[in-house]
């Protein structure tokens, strides 16, 4: 129970802090562009670290070196797919939100008749899977569920931004875009209970929900962020978002260890 209220307690932290960043961006959409690239640059770092370096070696360390846990990773990677592209065929909206919104953004979005409302159900399934993941990380202990909160805070906070900055560019007064997003949010408590149920059931869920959450991250890392990042084309920019993504997993690495304990 202690690392359940913990993982709800970080989960509520994450959202608190990325409807805060939303809020306090409303009016500087110029330094959204400008500093957004750098910090989805140490997400990916730190996601791509944490289920490398955390996540699949616990879940290895749980399950055994077989085809398992990859097999498990493989799925939820093919699941997160799937959803996406059903998703978009019915609404015309990214079940991964896209972060980083460009004035190309904003014109893809109004060419798929995408209302705010499209938006939001994607931030909300994509925030159940977060905090599914939060979950899942502490049920197998408190070290590698806070890296595992740490990596969500860092790709969750931009993407909350984000989410803001096109609910007004759709002409949402700032506060109704606000209690939208944080609307978006909320499922992530699900998503944390919802876990925390199916692992109190038995010790091996617990285990089997880590190669899961691993997968996620990593398709959440090279398919939805990466490409945001590679229509940048001036070096001072390119060096920065490298040396972003380095530091994200140098973060990991020394916050947290190589090995499961």
């Amino acid at each position: 129970m202690p690392l359940v209220l913990a993982a709800l307690a970080a989960t509520i932290a994450i959202q608190l802090l990325a409807v805060a960043a939303a809020w306090g961006l409303r009016a500087q959409e110029a330094l959204l562009h400008r500093f957004l690239p750098f910090i989805v640059s140490l997400a990916v770092g730190v996601l791509l670290a944490t289920a490398l370096l955390h996540l699949m070696p616990e879940s290895v360390a749980r399950l055994g070196n077989g085809t398992l846990p990859w097999s498990l990773a493989l799925a939820s990677m093919l699941v997160l797919f799937s959803i996406e592209r059903l998703f978009f065929a019915l609404t015309g909206a990214h079940a991964e939100p896209e972060v980083i919104p460009t004035h190309e953004h904003h014109h893809h979005h109004h060419a798929h008749s995408t209302r705010p409302f499209s938006l939001v159900l994607a931030s909300m399934l994509h925030s159940f899977v977060d905090g599914a993941a939060v979950a899942a990380a502490f049920l197998a202990g408190p070290r590698i569920g806070w890296m595992t909160a740490l990596a969500i805070a860092l790709h969750e906070i931009p993407h909350r931004m984000g989410d803001f900055a096109v609910l007004v560019h759709l002409k949402l007064a700032p506060r109704r875009a606000l209690r939208m997003a944080m609307l978006a949010g909320l499922p992530s408590l699900l998503g944390v209970l919802a876990v925390a149920a199916a692992g109190a059931a038995r010790s091996q869920n617990i285990a089997l929900l880590l190669p899961l959450s691993a997968g996620s991250f990593l398709y959440i890392a090279t398919a939805n962020l990466l490409p945001e990042l590679q229509e940048e084309c001036k070096w001072s920019r390119v060096a920065g978002q490298i040396a972003c993504l380095a530091s994200g997993v140098l973060l990991v690495v020394l916050v947290g260890g190589l090995a499961p304990e």
